[in-house]
Order: structure tokens, then C-alpha cells, then sequence
């Protein structure tokens, strides 16, 4: 029997009884196992070394959601498109600078060595930056839909049920995987892509305009979506995301 592919999962700090702790929700990690997967839940550490040992060993990554990156990260790209930055940080939330700096590292090396890469919610958003792209700090703030276009509340269900719909774009590698040119999704932020990073193309368009997937066509298989497919996973279309996710990872071992 063939092994699994090594897929390595990034993870949130939380507190566990008074205890600084690693979480990743559950559903990721199924999702995976459920796709033929091995997940490997990473630790937060500044130790960078200890990142490239576990990318020598990997054949997958998967940037999980979590809490807002820090504006800093991207503060200089939004300037460099006109936009006012500092009021727009006033609108974010929690931070995690570590895991930032953790999943920026990871990114790189996963490149270097031409694994597959699949960002969900936050982890689509670290894509984009790390590639020059920028983000809105809320979107209910910042982001008005074309005249016309249908309003959406974005975080209006935080529990994994199916909010608003999503063009897929005709041709794309996402578009492909799903079998679908419309897919209704859940959705879980307040953040989301404003302009793109190099290289990166948009994917799926929500009513309002938002972005809601990106991918690099030069790459084996890197691909960021901004709902959360893991709730999901059990079943079509869902399902394919993480089979093909897992495939590539397999290929690549």
C-alpha cells in the first residue's frame, strides 16, 4: 500500500487552561485524512530551521484560517495603490505577528520546493500578500458593491452554513477541480483580498464583487479560497477540492 502524502497544517494560538496552546479545528485535519492525507499539525516557533526539516519531509501545505495578519505586512503595497492605510488598520482584530512570520517562512520554502499549497480563509489571504497583494482591513467598511450588485454579509454565519454563491471563472484551475461555473459557499470573515499579488489570478467573484479564490497557473497546485471548504468536506464539490489537493501532494512525494 502506497504511504499517505505528508501534508503539514498550519495551526492558531489559543489558551487551554491558563496555557498558551496550538488549535486547529478538526475538520481540517478530517478533510485531509478523509482525501488519503497524512496532516501533520505544525508548532509556532521563530525557529525557521525547524520549519525547513519539516518541509524537507512534507509534501503538502495547507495555510488554515485564523486570526487577521498584521497590516504591517502588507501596509507598504496598499500605499504604493493610493489608499490610506493607518485609519483602515484601525478596523482589524486580533493579530498573530509569530504565526505571520511562521506562514510567510513555510510559503517560501513550499514554493522553493514545488509543493502543492492550499490556502483557506486566512490562508488564501497570506498567498496574496506574500506575493505583493494587499487586503481590505473590513470589508463592511471598505468595500462597497458596484451599483447593482448584491450586498453580502460576509461573516454572517459562523457556524459553517452556506451564506452567498460564487462565479467560478471559465478555465481556471479551480473551475476544473470543482465541476461547477456557480458554487454556493459558507463564509467566516471580515477580511478578504483587495488586489491581487504577482502571478495570482482571481478564481471566483462573489455578487458583491468580493474575491473569493486565487491561483497561480504557472505552479503544480496553488490555490487559495476564501470560504471554508473543510465544513464541507464530506461531500460534493467540496470533496474534490481536497481529493485533487491530496492527489498533487501524492505526485509530488
Amino acid at each position: 500500500m502506497a504511504h499517505r502524502p505528508l501534508i503539514l497544517a498550519t495551526a492558531s494560538l489559543t489558551t487551554y487552561h491558563g496555557e498558551t496552546a496550538f488549535r486547529l479545528c478538526e475538520n481540517y485535519a478530517d478533510a485531509i485524512v478523509r482525501a488519503g492525507g497524512l496532516p501533520v499539525v505544525l508548532p509556532l516557533t521563530e525557529r525557521s530551521d525547524v520549519y525547513d526539516e519539516y518541509l524537507d519531509r512534507a509534501d503538502g501545505l495547507m495555510l488554515t484560517g485564523g486570526a487577521d495578519i498584521e497590516p504591517a505586512r502588507y501596509r507598504s503595497a496598499l500605499e504604493r495603490c493610493g489608499v490610506e492605510a493607518l485609519s483602515g488598520e484601525r478596523l482589524g482584530g486580533e493579530t498573530t505577528p509569530l504565526r505571520d512570520a511562521a506562514e510567510l517562512h513555510l510559503l517560501s520554502g513550499a514554493e522553493q520546493r514545488g509543493l502543492p499549497i492550499l490556502g483557506i480563509c486566512r490562508g488564501a489571504q497570506i498567498m496574496n500578500i506574500a506575493h505583493g497583494g494587499t487586503l481590505y482591513h473590513d470589508l463592511d467598511a471598505q468595500h462597497a458593491p458596484a451599483s447593482g450588485a448584491l450586498a453580502i454579509v460576509h461573516n454572517e454565519y459562523m457556524d459553517g452554513r452556506i451564506s452567498h454563491t460564487v462565479e467560478i471563472k471559465g478555465g481556471s484551475v479551480l473551475g476544473g477541480i470543482l465541476g461547477e461555473s456557480e458554487l454556493a459557499v459558507n463564509s467566516l470573515h471580515h477580511q478578504a483580498i483587495r488586489d491581487l499579488g504577482a502571478g495570482y489570478t482571481a478564481s471566483a467573484i462573489a455578487p458583491d464583487g468580493v474575491i473569493e479564490a486565487i491561483e497561480r497557473p504557472d505552479a503544480p497546485f496553488m490555490l487559495g479560497v476564501q470560504w471554508h471548504p473543510e465544513y464541507h468536506a464530506s461531500k460534493e464539490p467540496m470533496a474534490r477540492l481536497f481529493n485533487r489537493f491530496v492527489e498533487a501532494c501524492a505526485q509530488a512525494s
